[in-house]
């Protein structure tokens, strides 16, 4: 795993320290607030981050991931589910759509593989929970941000943070999830995306603790897909629905959606709502057909008119 990459056991002793503390102030917090069904999600979610791995430095975390599930099944082992892959600094880094991502060191760049334990049309609150704990994590640090479907950070109109879900094979064809985090933090932003893009640094005008921004996200992650596994169960996302709805300032607007933006033209849309699994709902400008979509992007035309369910 990470051949040719060095791993910075120090750091991944330091985080797990961190962690086990924050994970047991974490769930004191959740089960004062609903008692004993906090037993529950937080054991469903308690694999994330129990295996992590650091590195000084690494093209992609999400391919170190994808490595790490291959020689697992090679030898005959089985990839532990939740674990989490650190670097300081990623040298090609990628976003959507195969997009440049600038993430030299100071920013936070990691990733995490899922067995998903949940089946479709659930699949798709993956990655909302996903972008729900970032956006909680730096809530509770004092960063105001909102989500942009499906999962950009913004602040202030501008990109703080990004997550990029993949769906990936095992060479015995199981079916994983990989995640990749990134956020803006203490690291440099080039001029050429100054006024689409903004770090916490910028915000705060002071440096941030990294691995304090690591391991606070790490909880909630733990909380919320516990909590999709929980709602899976009970067939009912009413509850992840509303948080997300709460975060997000898509809804209401008027924007341009499609697939890959740069690239491809769009239609002008109307964002109506989110559905039960994630799907925005949206109504086109022209037909004024309402239809749900799954993936896309979306460029605000306005500001938010009002709040419709």
């Amino acid at each position: 795993m990470g051949r040719g990459i060095t791993r910075n056991l120090k750091r991944e002793e330091t985080i797990q320290g961190n962690l086990a503390l924050l994970k047991q102030q974490e769930f004191n917090n959740r089960y004062s607030q609903i008692g004993e069904r906090a037993e529950r999600i937080w054991r469903r979610g308690e694999i994330l981050g129990a295996y992590l791995y650091c590195y000084s430095s690494a093209h992609r975390t999400m391919d170190i991931a994808k490595q790490y599930i291959d020689r697992a099944h090679n030898h005959g082992q089985i990839p532990y589910s939740g674990t989490v892959f650190i670097a300081e600094e990623l040298t090609q880094a990628r976003g959507r759509y195969k997009r440049e991502w600038f993430a030299p060191h100071g920013g936070l760049w990691f990733s995490y593989i899922l067995f998903p334990e949940v089946e479709s049309p659930y699949l798709h609150l993956y990655p909302l929970v996903t972008g729900i704990a970032c956006c909680e994590a730096l809530r509770d640090m004092g960063i105001e941000v909102k989500l942009k479907w499906i999962n950009d950070l913004m602040f202030a109109g501008r990109k703080l943070g990004g997550i990029l879900g993949e769906t990936y094979f095992s060479p015995s064809k199981e079916t994983y999830l990989i995640f990749g985090i990134g956020i803006n933090v203490n690291n440099f932003l080039p001029e050429v995306i100054k006024h689409l893009a903004i770090s916490i640094k910028e915000i705060t005008k002071e440096e941030t603790d990294l691995d304090a921004i690591l391991c606070l996200t790490l909880v909630k992650l733990i909380w919320y897909i516990g909590l999709l596994h929980e709602a899976e169960i009970v067939g009912d996302t009413r509850e992840i629905i509303e948080i997300w709805r709460q975060y997000t300032d898509s809804l209401g607007r008027e924007a341009i959606y499609g697939e890959d933006l740069i690239r491809r033209k769009g239609e002008k849309v109307e964002i109506l709502d989110i559905d039960p699994y994630g799907g925005l709902v949206i109504r086109s400008c022209k037909t004024k057909d309402i239809r749900t979509v799954y993936s896309g992007e979306l460029i605000y035309l306005s500001k938010r008119k009002r709040w419709l369910r």
